[in-house]
C-alpha cells in the first residue's frame, strides 16, 4: 500500500505534526509506504524543531519527505507564500511519480484543501482529519466558511472526534462519511518509564543531576495569556526551595515570557530551551519531575492538548489545569492519585502543590507510577494504527 500524507511535519512543532510523525512511523513500520508532502522546511524560526542533518528518525523507514522550499517560490503582486498551490502541485508531482493510492490530509489550510487540489486532479480517495484550532477559529470565519463546508462535502472519509461530530451532521455531511476517532492514542512502545532522560548538562554550567525539575512543553504564541505561563512564573517566584524550571518552548511570544522572567528575578531558575522533535519529547519528560500544563480560558473549545497523555504513559507526575481536566480520558483522573488538579488562577494553590512535590519527590514518583498504570487501560496505539489501516483499504477498495 503507498499513501500520500499532507500535513505538518518536523521540523513543524505542535500537535498535528507530532501526531503525523507517529502515524507515519507506525505506518512505515507495518510495511506501507508513506510519503510526506508539507512546507515543512519553511516553517518560522519561532515555531521550528531543532533538528540534526544526521537525525534518523527524522525519515523513518518506508517514510519520505517532501517539503515544498521558499527558494522556488517566484516574485508575483500581490506576493503571498502560495503555500496551497505549491504543496498540491507537489503533491501532484509525487502521487504521480508512485501510483499512490490514498491520500490522508491533516489540517485544513493549506494540507485539506492542497489535498483536495491533488485528489480532483489525480482522481484519487481522500481522508480529511482536523484539529480543534481550524474547526473553531477558522471555520468560524467568513473567510473560509464556505470553502471548508464545500470540501467536507467533497472529500471521501472525514475522521473526527466525538464531540465535534454533530458539527459536521449539521453541514448535512452523512453518518456514512464520518468515521469517529474517539482519540489520538500515545505509543507505549515510545512513551514509557524505561526511557532515557535528557540531558541537561549542555544546557547549563552546573550539575543539574540532583536539582528538581518542573517542565512546561508548548508553544507560546502571540496570544499566550490563555497558556496559563504567567500564572506559572508566579507561582514559581513564591518558591524558596532549589528547583528548574525549563520551558521547552518558543514563539511570539516568548521575548515577553522572557522580559517576565527577568521582571521576577527568575533567570537563574528558568531556562529556556528550543523545540526538539516528537522524538525527543520522551527523554525531556523522563528528566522531569514534573510536567505543568496549566492552560486556562482557551480560546480553542475542542482542543485537548496530548501533552498529559503522553507525560502519564512516561511514568511522570502531571500538574493538570481544571479545565483540561475536564476534557477527554482527562477527566477520568483521580486528583492526587494519578494527577494534580490546579485552578492555575489560584496562585496560593499552585504554589503549595508545586512546592509540595519539589519537597515530596516520592510523592510525585508515586503519582507518575499511577498514572502509567491509567495510561495502560486507556492507551491502545496498535488499535489506532489497525483501524487506520482498516480505513485506507476500505476506501480504496470502494473506488477499485
Amino acid at each position: 500500500m503507498k499513501i500520500c500524507m499532507i500535513s505538518k511535519y518536523p521540523p513543524i512543532e505542535g500537535g498535528v505534526s507530532s501526531r503525523t510523525y507517529w502515524l507515519a512511523k507506525a505506518l512505515g513500520e507495518h510495511g506501507i509506504e508513506v510519503h510526506i508532502v508539507t512546507n515543512a522546511q519553511e516553517v518560522e524560526e519561532e515555531y521550528m524543531e531543532i533538528i540534526s542533518e544526521d537525525d534518523s528518525e527524522y525519515a523513518p523507514s518506508n517514510v519520505y519527505i517532501h517539503s515544498t522550499n521558499e527558494e522556488y517560490n517566484p516574485w508575483h503582486i500581490p506576493f503571498s507564500k502560495s503555500y496551497t498551490e505549491r504543496i498540491a502541485s507537489l503533491a501532484i508531482e509525487v502521487i504521480k511519480n508512485n501510483s499512490f493510492q490514498i491520500i490522508d490530509s491533516y489540517y485544513m489550510v493549506p494540507y485539506v484543501i492542497s489535498g483536495y487540489l491533488a485528489k480532483t486532479i489525480c482522481n484519487i480517495p481522500q481522508i480529511l482529519r482536523h484539529a480543534g484550532s481550524d474547526m473553531g477559529r477558522l471555520l468560524s470565519s467568513s473567510n473560509y466558511k464556505t470553502l471548508f463546508e464545500s470540501v467536507f462535502k467533497k472529500v471521501d472519509k472525514i475522521i473526527t472526534y466525538p464531540n465535534e461530530k454533530e458539527e459536521f451532521i449539521k453541514r448535512g455531511i452523512p453518518d456514512s462519511k464520518i468515521h469517529v476517532n474517539n482519540k489520538v492514542s500515545v505509543n507505549l512502545n515510545v512513551f514509557n518509564p524505561k526511557v532515557a532522560p535528557f540531558d541537561l548538562s549542555k544546557y547549563l554550567e552546573k550539575d543539574v543531576r540532583n536539582i528538581p525539575v518542573i517542565s512546561y512543553i508548548g508553544k507560546i504564541p502571540y496570544l499566550w495569556e490563555s497558556k496559563g505561563i504567567y500564572e506559572l512564573l508566579d507561582a514559581i517566584s513564591g518558591i524558596n526551595e532549589d528547583y528548574l524550571l525549563v520551558f521547552v518552548a518558543g514563539g511570539k511570544g516568548l521575548p515577553k515570557v522572557q522580559q517576565i522572567v527577568k521582571e521576577k528575578d527568575l533567570e537563574k531558575k528558568v531556562i529556556f530551551m528550543k523545540y526538539v522533535p516528537p522524538w525527543k519529547i520522551p527523554a525531556i519528560i523522563k528528566r522531569s519531575l514534573c510536567v505543568v500544563i496549566p492552560e486556562h480560558d482557551f480560546p480553542v473549545a475542542g482542543h485537548i492538548s496530548s501533552v498529559p497523555a503522553e507525560v502519564m504513559s512516561v511514568g511522570k507526575c502531571v500538574i493538570l489545569s481544571d479545565e483540561l481536566y475536564k476534557k477527554g480520558i482527562y477527566k477520568n483522573l483521580v486528583n492526587g492519585k494519578n494527577a494534580l488538579i490546579i485552578d492555575p488562577k489560584n496562585i496560593e494553590q499552585f504554589i503549595a502543590t508545586i512546592e509540595r512535590i519539589i519537597k515530596n519527590p516520592d510523592e510525585a514518583e508515586k503519582i507518575g507510577h499511577e498514572a502509567h498504570k491509567f495510561s495502560e487501560i486507556h492507551e491502545n496505539f496498535n488499535e489506532y494504527i489497525e483501524q487506520t489501516i482498516k480505513l485506507y483499504e476500505e476506501l480504496i477498495n470502494d473506488i477499485s
